[in-house]
């Protein structure tokens, strides 16, 4: 496979998690809030994207959701078969950190 094949299927297996962000997110996000959300939606997936709190505060700052703000909403998703984990938490951190900082870094 060439890097130009992977990059089309790689943007293929894409698409569904930008359709969503695109679809669900109804207010102007930059780039990097966009990047973070596209790679949130990948890893809690789409059903669980459309009804999360995240969504509702980013659309509505003021929304009546369990978490004090975003960030809150954000990082709530770092659990694994009901345990906190550690990846998870690294995860949310470094989404977070690029949704909120533009600053792209690995966990």
């Amino acid at each position: 496979m060439t890097e130009a094949e992977a990059d089309i299927l790689f943007g293929d297996d894409l698409k569904p998690f930008i359709n969503v962000v695109k679809s669900c997110i109804k207010v102007s996000v930059t780039q990097c809030q966009f990047d973070a959300l596209v790679i949130f939606v990948f890893n809690v997936g789409i059903d669980g994207f459309k009804k999360s709190s995240v969504v509702k505060l980013i659309n509505d700052p003021k929304a009546n959701t369990s978490y004090v703000n975003l960030e809150g909403a954000w990082k709530a998703w770092n659990k694994s078969q009901g345990k906190v984990n550690k990846g998870l938490v690294n995860r949310r951190a470094a989404e977070w950190n690029m949704f909120s900082n533009n600053i792209y870094k690995g966990w």
